[in-house]
């Protein structure tokens, strides 16, 4: 019985590579014509040779299927039948013709309609032929050969079918694809439909040349790729038919034309335009769009007068007018997520940082108005980002995604997303696992710094600030610097060189390349310290141990245990903690 299956696999693949051209131009409903109307020559061939096994009866069968291609053509080109009329015109005008002469001429010969019909596929192994010494069923060996056939003539003619199927009147005026390739393809069609009926019966074939290729299409548009799948649906379809019919004890022809439709289904409800997949999409459309506006609602009302009285949880579903169910279930997701939080003492929903930056994102999604007090914010995410990167490079560290989190307190997936975005921008590049600066994002972190760095001179110089306090105040004040104020700025403060915690303004100050980190200074040599990391933990332990920029003195001896660093000075000797000296740049002098 296995032989059976063979049949199947081997005929679903001679119809379906077929088939890929047929559903390409449109000619599915044609191939129901041929498989029907074929039957006509079977009948005149019969007539002619009084032999139901006469090869002629092939030739009859296929020439009518031809013949029946030819008289559709002629009624769609009189413009007075539209291509679906003709075709219900033609094939049961000559399926009809073939039935009336079978029950009126030849009621005692072996023209089954029926089986031509559903066929019989359990019995085709019984047929057998002797081919190169070896018993085969017939129905194999006719099919292989057709299979054949077919696979040598798209082979050999694959780019006149690819470009006449695509576009057949282009392929027509530059004479690419003519008439003749046409009726050609359309008389395999025919001798392949022809060849299946002893086997599987006109409804399997119709099935086997429409549903693979229909189900391939959908999924790719590549043409090969289309081919491929169409081959790997008719096995999978085959196999799957053919063990349910076993199983069940049902008609084999039957029960693969079944699972040929269930596969189409399948496919057209997953696929990536399938009716599933849309409805999946929308679900989380829905639900996204539900998000956005409650983010939106709760950041439109933050910081009003009547701000306790908008933002309950009463008010806002009176608002949006959500049910319960569904406005718990966006509130659960958001404070889950860590956009929204719930201040218990007051009752009232609020957005946390994550969720303003998030506000700020749908605002220019959507293209809508930031609010003023808000403009700064709109780009600092991805600023920390480049900001966080540029410090880790400048201290001959490996940029990860870990690392970065760890610096800006987010969650690594938050890096990876935002990561993705600055590589988009042309910002950030990675190379051997390492996150890296563009020449782009380099000097927009510089400018940063820049900004940032002037501010804190300002700051310092003159509204009294100490250099530990400064940090902050100077870094809201640098994203919502223009190029001009800065430059303004620097002009103002004659390009200084240094900003209070000794490191350069890079517009002024360069070349960064001599400086050295006191934890690498080697005992006996002198230096000056020239800058040091903007940490506020830092900047109070140097002003207890009475160290501030510009102070000079030598490295007498470091400590092998714990990395700290004893240096003489003018006045003392002082111990420096190794975590520390690893954040001091100095000059050797």
């Amino acid at each position: 019985m296995i032989e059976s299956l063979y049949i199947l696999i081997i005929t679903s693949l001679a119809c379906a590579v077929l088939g890929v051209f047929l559903v390409l131009r449109g000619l599915s409903m044609v191939s129901d014509a041929i498989s029907h109307s074929v039957l006509l020559g079977i009948v005149i061939g019969y007539f002619v040779t009084k032999d139901i096994g006469s090869v002629l009866l092939i030739i009859g069968a296929s020439l009518f299927g031809v013949l029946t291609t030819v008289c559709i053509e002629l009624l769609i080109k009189s413009k007075r039948v539209t291509e679906d009329a003709s075709v219900g015109i033609i094939f049961p005008l000559f399926f009809s013709i073939a039935v009336i002469l079978i029950t009126r001429y030849a009621r005692n010969v072996h023209l089954d309609t029926e089986v031509v019909l559903i066929g019989e596929i359990i019995l085709a192994p019984l047929h057998r032929i002797n081919f190169l010494g070896i018993s085969l069923p017939k129905a194999l060996v006719q099919m292989s050969l057709v299979l054949l056939i077919n696979a040598a003539f798209i082979a050999v003619f694959y780019r006149k079918l690819k470009i006449s199927s695509f576009d057949p009147v282009y392929a027509g005026v530059a004479g690419i694809a003519g008439t003749g390739l046409y009726y050609f393809f359309m008389a395999l069609v025919s001798f392949t439909a022809v060849s299946a009926f002893e086997s599987v019966g006109a409804i399997l074939a119709i099935a086997f040349f429409i549903s693979p290729a229909a189900s391939a299409y959908l999924i790719s548009k590549d043409l090969k790729i289309t081919i491929f799948l169409a081959a790997a649906y008719a096995v999978v379809n085959s196999c799957i038919g053919y063990f349910l019919a076993v199983k069940f004890n049902v008609s084999m022809s039957g029960m693969c034309a079944v699972v040929s439709g269930l596969t189409f289904m399948i496919t057209i409800a997953v696929y990536p335009g399938g009716i599933i997949t849309k409805m999946i999409r929308y679900i989380k459309n829905k639900n996204r769009f539900s998000r956005e506006l409650l983010i939106l609602h709760i950041d439109n009302h933050t910081g009003k007068k009547n701000a306790l009285g908008e933002l309950g949880y009463s008010t806002i579903r009176e608002h949006i007018a959500w049910s319960d169910r569904k406005l718990k279930y966006v509130l659960d997701k958001l404070i889950k997520k860590g956009y929204v939080y719930r201040a218990k003492e007051r009752g009232v929903y609020s957005l946390t940082e994550t969720g303003k930056k998030l506000s700020d994102d749908i605002r220019k999604h959507y293209g809508l108005r930031v609010r003023e007090n808000d403009m700064a914010k709109i780009d600092t995410g991805r600023d920390d980002y480049i900001l966080a990167i540029y410090e880790l490079i400048e201290k001959k560290e490996t940029a990860t995604n870990k690392k970065i989190a760890e610096i800006l307190g987010v969650k690594a997936a938050s890096v990876s997303e935002m990561l993705k975005k600055l590589v988009d921008e042309g910002e950030v590049y990675t190379e051997n696992k390492s996150i890296l600066l563009t020449e782009s994002g380099k000097i927009r972190a510089r400018t940063l710094l820049t900004k940032h760095r002037l501010w804190e001179l300002f700051l310092v110089e003159y509204l009294g600030y100490s250099w530990q306090d400064v940090h902050e105040d100077a870094k809201a004040l640098e994203y919502v610097t223009s190029n001009g104020l800065k430059d303004r700025l620097n002009e103002f403060l004659k390009k200084p060189m240094h900003c209070p915690h000794g490191n350069e303004i890079y517009e002024n100050h360069p070349d960064t390349d001599k400086l050295k980190k006191l934890s690498d200074v080697s005992r006996g040599i002198s230096c000056r310290l020239h800058k040091v990391e903007d940490d506020r933990d830092l900047i109070e332990y140097l002003e207890e141990k009475k160290i501030a920029l510009g102070d000079e003195f030598v490295v007498k001896d470091i400590d092998d245990f714990d990395d700290s660093i004893l240096v003489s000075s003018a006045t003392e000797d002082k111990h420096i903690a190794g975590k520390a000296a690893v954040r001091m740049m100095v000059e050797i002098i």
